[in-house]
């Protein structure tokens, strides 16, 4: 697969367009949480991009990850009761599935109109196409791509462990799309 063919499937047409919306939503990562999604969530809820933060992601072995973000949230200024948890899943598929259900329970699916994808950058497209497949569709999407040193779109390929996430994340891509968890993405 080309670098121009891998630019265009993951990081192709990802922009923040700054609107406003109903929740960040922050799904875990057991090695990056903490140093790129969760700061980058917190300034987004401090500029008044939403008043509620959902952080997703369960028991990673060492800690629960949703738990970790919040605390790490609330030790940088933002209320407990603007923090909701999803503390079960395990990948992105689950965390988009159980976020729905926190979502539903405590804001109302129906009162849902925006969602603001706050992630690694690279696996934006993952998130969004898997909401895509589980969510209402009337719900609409922002994003927020969270850079970090060794993974943009514009260095990546010049770091084995940028190489290595992105073509992991290529490889959920398809593996998803083959077991029909995420919506078809036509590459232009």
């Amino acid at each position: 697969m080309t670098r121009e063919l891998i630019q265009k499937i993951l990081f192709e047409d990802i922009k923040d367009d700054l609107k406003t919306s109903d929740c960040i939503f922050v799904p875990g990562s057991t090695r990056t949480s903490n140093k790129y999604r969760t700061p980058a969530s917190v300034e987004l809820y401090k500029q008044g991009r939403s008043n509620k933060i959902l952080f997703s992601g369960g028991d990673n072995g060492e800690y629960i990850e949703a738990i970790s973000m919040k605390e790490f949230a609330v030790g940088k200024g933002v209320p407990e009761d603007a923090i909701l948890t999803e503390t079960f899943s395990t990948n992105t598929k689950e965390n988009v599935i159980e976020s729905i259900k926190v979502l539903d329970e405590h804001i109302g699916l129906k009162n849902i109109k925006r969602i603001l994808i706050c992630t690694a950058f690279y696996h934006i497209r993952r998130c969004h196409l898997t909401f895509q497949q589980y969510a209402p569709t009337w719900i609409e999407y922002s994003f927020s791509p969270v850079l970090d040193k060794t993974t943009r779109p514009d260095n990546w390929w010049n770091y084995e462990n940028g190489t290595r996430r992105v073509y992991k994340e290529i490889n959920g891509l398809i593996r998803y799309a083959k077991k029909g968890d995420i919506m078809d993405y036509l590459i232009q």
